[in-house]
């Protein structure tokens, strides 16, 4: 358990929720009068609570939440106590648009394996155990139907489920991050995403929730919990539209190494357990690197049915290589790490006056 947070921020990095200290709001196209088709902006923008991650925002999105502790005294026990979760969501001006991520918890399924816990029978179904909500164990579709999509979305109405994908791939690499970083490690994991489509306030939703299920084994006795549970939404009629804006978004995730090791090091205290070495810290931090970027491809193929594409782009002030969304036919960044862009061959960031910031220069395709 010791570097599950950590894990869970490989995938997309539990970015986004909360009217906090960032400046940056909601998603806006920019017209200008030299462009034809307007412009995006993405501000790059510090997780507000802890600084633990940075990522692209579009101009004129909101966030609400970000990093959040439980305490121990307050929960009942220390079961979710141990590392630092990410309840975020960011959203379109009209809140029309949005992604959320839910945080980590552990649950307990006290009749799950029969005779390997005592005290099952004082602990029903809805009770607390050591700061854990005891439960039955689901499915990771289940578990969106039941739990997340009451949790995120209480005023929906008329739940439609469209379609259940397991995502294997996903699973199999979080098993294996999981058996580097956790030696001896005996936790199995299942995902899925599942497509919705509800109402809410008189709008057609269209939904995308991916869950990650924990399953901790006979070992745990009944332990087990959700992880890289995170949805996108928008009006089921322009959601394929706003896949680009997500994608970017999840692409544009980078944790922050200082947070990181300080956040191993919180984890390591709550749960009494030896401290790693800082050769075992920058160890974790490349397998984290490595293993986003084979599972990213396979989130993304999910989450937007390849509707969006990928490419390598180079940093014009650091030479560095970065991946992002090719929906667009020219890239620009600044200094700061904003990025703007447009389909418009004539149109320069640095010459609109609708845009404020300047100092942008050409990110072209990575030479092959």
């Amino acid at each position: 358990m010791k570097t599950s947070f950590q894990i869970s921020m490989l995938l997309l990095v539990s970015l986004i929720s909360s009217c906090s200290a960032v400046n940056r709001d909601e998603a806006e196209l920019v017209k200008n009068d030299n462009a034809k088709t307007p412009a995006l902006i993405f501000h790059k923008t510090t997780e507000p609570n802890e600084q633990a991650f940075t990522f692209l925002l579009p101009e004129n999105w909101s966030i609400s939440g970000g990093i959040t502790r439980v305490d121990p005294n307050t929960a009942g026990g220390s079961g979710n106590a141990i590392e630092a979760k990410l309840y975020m969501k960011i959203s379109s001006a009209d809140n029309k648009a949005e992604m959320g991520w839910l945080p980590d918890t552990r649950f307990f399924d006290m009749r799950r394996y029969p005779g390997t816990n005592s005290a099952a029978s004082m602990f029903p179904d809805g009770s607390n155990y050591n700061g854990m909500l005891v439960m039955k164990f689901p499915s990771p579709e289940d578990f969106a139907i039941r739990v997340a999509v009451p949790f995120a979305h209480p005023h929906a109405i008329d739940l439609l489920i469209v379609s259940v994908n397991p995502l294997a791939g996903l699973a199999a690499e979080y098993s294996s991050l999981s058996a580097k970083l956790l030696k001896g490690s005996i936790s199995s994991y299942q995902a899925s995403i599942t497509t919705l489509e509800y109402s809410e306030n008189g709008i057609q939703y269209l939904e995308k929730m991916i869950v990650m299920i924990e399953d901790y084994g006979k070992t745990g006795a009944g332990l087990w919990g959700n992880k890289e549970t995170w949805y996108v939404r928008a009006e089921k009629k322009e959601f394929n539209l706003l896949a680009p804006i997500f994608a970017t978004i999840g692409q544009s995730v980078r944790l922050n190494p200082d947070w990181i090791s300080k956040e191993f090091l919180s984890q390591q205290m709550n749960s009494n357990i030896a401290l790693q070495t800082q050769q075992a810290v920058e160890q974790i931090e490349r397998e984290i690197t490595e293993n986003r970027a084979r599972t990213n491809s396979e989130i993304n193929n999910a989450m937007y049915l390849n509707i969006t594409g990928q490419e390598d782009f180079t940093n014009p002030f650091t030479g560095e290589i970065e991946r992002g969304t090719n929906e667009w036919n020219y890239r620009w960044e600044n200094e700061q790490g904003d990025i703007v862009f447009s389909d418009n061959q004539n149109y320069q960031p640095n010459e609109d006056v609708n845009i404020h910031i300047k100092g942008f220069k050409r990110s072209e395709s990575r030479k092959k």
